[in-house]
């Protein structure tokens, strides 16, 4: 009771319990559209799977969907050299260290530095590769350099509009690039 004779109840202690349940109920939101936007992706991937002659559920297997991905674009040998790149990449980050940065490298062995340097140069190599698989996907099925800005900035849209659009794919220019 206070001075008025007014009896005070509290609901929630200090308001924490609030917050929670909005932190809450902002995380399962942000689930369900995380889950919508997969199931999107494996329905798109399995399209685009079919459109260039592939079976669909090969989209559903990590690693080798995207090996199919550079094979339809007739890029399977740089899958395997980014992969191998990707492994080169982890084991210098893995052997530099966790928590080091270009800040923390020891500098006197020069070690590091060269670590650091060949992740980056590793790195922009993969880029590069992964503009190039853009643009010659947006070739094979008939696009131009917007839809592949579009991959290179938003795979996982451009890959839905590719898996549901009226795109055809073309398999002989895919075959002259082999030449």
């Amino acid at each position: 009771m206070n001075l008025f004779g007014e009896t005070t109840i509290r609901i929630g202690g200090d308001g924490s319990s609030f917050l929670g349940g909005l932190l809450g109920g902002m995380l399962v939101t942000i689930s369900i559209f995380a889950l919508f936007y997969y199931i999107l992706l494996v329905i798109a991937g399995w399209k685009v799977f079919e459109k260039a002659g592939e079976k669909g559920w090969k989209s559903l297997i990590p690693i080798y969907n995207t090996y199919i991905f550079y094979k339809i674009v007739a890029m399977e040998k740089w899958f395997w050299i980014l992969l191998i790149v990707s492994f080169v990449i982890s084991l210098i980050t893995s052997l530099m260290g966790q928590g080091t940065t270009v800040d923390t490298i020891n500098v006197s062995t020069g070690t590091g530095v060269f670590a650091a340097f060949l992740t980056f140069c590793m790195s922009i190599f993969a880029i590069v590769v992964s503009v190039f698989y853009s643009i010659r996907t947006a070739k094979a099925f008939g696009h131009g350099t917007g839809f592949a800005v579009g991959l290179i900035l938003l795979q996982g849209i451009f890959l839905m509009i590719l898996g549901f659009d009226k795109s055809k794919y073309n398999a002989k220019l895919v075959k002259s690039w082999n030449k």
